[in-house]
Order: C-alpha cells, then structure tokens, then sequence
C-alpha cells in the first residue's frame, strides 16, 4: 500500500522549516520547474509552525500587482500582533505573475527591516521566471534560494510505492494523484 503525499515529506520540508525558525535575515525564495510540490513542502512547513502565517497565491484571477502584494504584507504584519516578539511568516506562491514583483518585495522588506518587524517571507515560482523577472535585481544580498527539483526515484518509491520499472517507464514525470 502507498503512502499519502500529505504524510510523505521531501528532505526541502526540513530545511525550509529549519530556516523559519532562525532569526530574520533572508527572503526565503523556493524556486522549482511546474508541479513538482513547491506549494505541497510549503503549506507543510507552516502547518507545523508556532508563529502565525499568512499564504496567498497570485495563480487567482483577481486583480494582481505591486497593491496586491502590498495587501498581502499588510494581511501578515496584522497577523503578528504588537508585542516585541511577535512574528510571522508571509507566503507569496506563484510571485512571478505579478508585473514588477521584486521592486514591491525589495520596498516592503527593508520597510519591515528598519521597522524591526520578524516578518519571515517566503516566495515561490518557476526558477527560470523568478530570476528573470526580478531576483537578480532588486533583491540581491536579501534572499536565499530553496531549490526543489524532479522527483526521485527514492521519493517516488517512499511516497507512492513505485517500482523501479515504473519510474523508469515513466521517467521525470509530475507527483500523480493517487
């Protein structure tokens, strides 16, 4: 019998969970090609974290840009509270969509930065299109890259009971749903 994805957890879940919990420094960045659980690993970090988190997606369709992200942010820092060790953790999935996105984050963060706000941000997207569309820009020296590739065959075996065969006669393929 094979496992449920929910309870399967791939190695990044431990590391982005650890990276959380230190101290702010950096704009936590999960970057991976399409459908291989980027959102999957992050809603599992913040499942099992102890401060409060906000998750928004810019996949909707609704009225998307710089205001968005600003509503977003805002969204998160109320969630926060007032005391002085009040934090939070800001998920923005599917970042660049939005036109102009890293300028906003760049504004936001180091307002929160000189504010002293523990606001933890963490961004996901197409590596390919978050680094052309603003990581190598704006936000250089604020961020760390979380890169969440393929499938392994491991993974693929632990999770959902694959054989060898069937990974091979499949190959790269995206997480089934079973």
């Amino acid at each position: 019998m094979s496992k449920s994805s929910n309870t399967f957890q791939r190695s990044q879940v431990a590391e982005l969970a650890r990276r959380l919990v230190e101290p702010r420094r950096f704009i936590q960045v999960v970057a991976g090609a399409r459908q291989v659980g980027k959102t999957t690993l992050v809603q599992q970090v913040i499942e099992n974290l102890r401060q409060p988190a906000h998750y928004a997606s810019a996949d909707e369709p609704t009225l998307r840009g710089s205001m968005w992200i600003a509503q977003q942010w805002e969204t998160a820092r109320l969630a926060m509270g007032n005391g002085s060790e009040a934090e939070a953790v800001l998920v923005l999935d599917e970042i660049q969509k939005i036109p102009g996105w890293s300028e906003s984050v760049k504004r936001l963060w180091d307002e929160d930065s000189r504010m002293r706000r523990r606001l933890k941000v963490v961004v996901l997207g197409s590596a390919p299109l978050l680094v052309a569309r603003g990581l190598t820009e704006s936000l250089a020296g604020r961020f760390e890259v979380l890169h969440v590739p393929h499938w392994s065959f491991a993974e693929m075996r632990d999770a959902f009971g694959w054989s060898l065969d069937e990974y091979l006669f499949f190959g790269d393929i995206r997480v089934p749903r079973r």
